[in-house]
């Protein structure tokens, strides 16, 4: 999933898309509506279920601080 995504412009971008839908539905709009590299990364990484408007979409992309890597094994040099 990618990670330096804001939720919020996620949220925004399916905004219009149709609700309720499932994973592979928000990837569609996604790819149809050119999002964004790190968008639609964002979105096929969300789990594969059925998602009530795109807030609940765009909940499941962010990442807690305290989950993110840390430590030398976390740089991508």
């Amino acid at each position: 999933m990618e990670r330096n995504v804001n939720p919020i412009d996620v949220e925004q971008f399916l905004k219009d898309s149709r609700f309720p839908s499932g994973k592979n539905e928000l990837v569609q709009f996604a790819k149809d509506h050119q999002a964004p590299g790190p968008i639609l990364s964002a979105i096929e990484g969300i789990p594969d279920r059925r998602y009530k408007d795109a807030a609940d979409a765009a909940r499941e992309t962010f990442i807690p601080e305290s989950e993110l890597p840390r430590g030398l094994e976390s740089c991508d040099d």
